[in-house]
């Protein structure tokens, strides 16, 4: 396993504004400008991964360092693939403890919105770093529990192919599959022509989080539908 302590990367501000349905020339920037400031100072990016060799796939799983993960999506993304990246990142314990200390529920709901897009651009630039480390021309991503074929309990092999996480960068996987600190996320990175997103794959509209489109044809072509 392949620990990284320190990871630059840069919040997107369009992406929080967006999300907040706030302009530049509100009066609530400013004060989203300063939650954004704080946050920064209190985020300690860290990140697991490990370059692992697929041993096995199936209809429906495929089998990495003798560890079994079963997903159609998952093994449809694969074909063709001989090296995936299984990962977990994280903004650090910090961040749950100055979302708790916050009394007012709008900057509550600021603050866990600049948080949730902290952690998307932390994984894209560790994306960034993966595809210069192994000149890799382009990943695409998916993480355990963003789609039914994919359930949240995927983590728990997902951990185990890792190691101790918890030990290396201070992420515990509890009983209920989530996540601590909250502000983590764990996933796998692969190879690809063509970025995939789940989100593809996925029909509820009002997601703040989509990045793509909902595609009923490829939903179909990935037996999810």
């Amino acid at each position: 396993m392949q620990v990284l302590n320190r990871i630059d990367f840069e919040m997107n501000a369009t992406e929080i504004r967006r999300r907040l349905g706030i302009s530049k020339d509100s009066e609530d920037w400013h004060n989203v400008q300063e939650l954004m400031q704080e946050m920064n100072k209190t985020i300690q990016a860290q990140a697991a991964y490990k370059p692992c060799y697929i041993q096995q796939k199936k209809n429906e799983s495929v089998t990495i360092e003798n560890i079994n993960f079963s997903s159609k999506v998952l093994r449809k993304n694969l074909e063709g693939v001989e090296r995936t990246f299984p990962l977990v990142v994280t903004l650090g314990k910090n961040v749950d403890e100055v979302l708790k200390k916050k009394d007012d529920f709008l900057q509550q709901y600021y603050l866990d919105t600049i948080a949730n897009v902290a952690l998307q651009d932390l994984l894209k630039s560790l994306c960034a770093q993966l595809q210069n480390e192994y000149n890799i021309e382009q990943l695409s991503y998916m993480s355990p529990g963003s789609l039914q074929d994919w359930p949240i309990g995927q983590q728990r092999p997902l951990f185990l192919l890792l190691g101790n996480v918890e030990e290396e960068i201070g992420v515990r996987l509890a009983p209920s599959m989530l996540m601590y600190p909250s502000k983590s996320e764990s996933g796998m990175f692969f190879p690809t022509e063509v970025t995939f997103f789940n989100c593809q794959l996925c029909p509820h509209a009002n997601c703040p989080s989509r990045k793509a489109a909902y595609d009923e044809e490829k939903a179909k072509e990935y037996g999810v539908l």
